[in-house]
């Protein structure tokens, strides 16, 4: 774990979560993002109160696999359970990304699944974004529902309570974020001018002609 290994983590953090804000997918202090430490068994993490407009590197917090800190001035996530759930479940996943974006979290209030109705979507989410059912946020029970259900999906919706996407790397996880919510966008005015029950997922895997499926 070198320090310029430390360094360009925790830079990429403020980074991409200066643009989450600037692209308005959090307001004021909400949302959380983090990143995994190669070879350490541990994870860079948005700690709690702070602004991702104003996040600095010096304020990210150290947090082991189950989510305990390490190192750090200021206080862990809510969500850091969220987050270390996740990466226990995939070694693959080196970035999670929690926003409250707009018109997905809408989506998640409704419980309306969010469907890959671009073919540009698909490619990345062939099997859309499912609602994980609401849990207290913070709480063991949210952070197994997400794990569970993120054991099949980079991305999902929390009900009333935003959307989780993750990646190989910072950048592909907030990506997709910005995919979902731009996502929701598009399936809300689809709906609008077609109805809501006008979508079917085995119809567009037919269309897109794949057989991604998820059980």
């Amino acid at each position: 774990m070198s320090t310029d290994t430390i360094k360009d983590i925790s830079e990429r953090l403020v980074k991409s979560g200066r643009e989450l804000y600037e692209n308005g997918l959090v307001r004021g202090n909400s949302g959380n993002i983090s990143a995994k430490i190669p070879d350490a068994n541990a994870f860079l993490i948005k700690p709690s109160g702070t602004r991702m407009r104003d996040l600095k590197p010096e304020e990210l917090v150290f947090v082991d696999m189950q989510g305990n800190k390490i190192r750090g001035t200021m206080s862990v996530s809510l969500e850091t359970p969220i987050h270390a759930a996740i990466y226990r479940a995939r070694k693959d996943v080196q970035a999670v990304v929690h926003t409250h974006a707009p018109t997905a979290t809408a989506f998640g209030i409704t419980r309306t699944e969010i469907l890959p109705l671009q073919v540009e979507v698909f490619m990345f989410l062939p099997n859309g974004v499912p609602v994980v059912p609401f849990e207290t946020p913070g709480s063991e029970a949210l952070a197994v529902a997400v794990q569970k259900r993120m054991a099949k999906y980079d991305a999902v919706m929390l009900e009333n309570h935003g959307i989780v996407t993750v990646g190989s790397t910072i950048e592909a996880a907030c990506n997709l974020n910005e995919m979902v919510e731009e996502a929701a966008k598009i399936q809300l005015l689809a709906m609008t001018l077609a109805g809501r029950d006008v979508f079917d997922l085995a119809k567009l895997k037919e269309k897109f002609k794949t057989e991604n499926t998820v059980e």
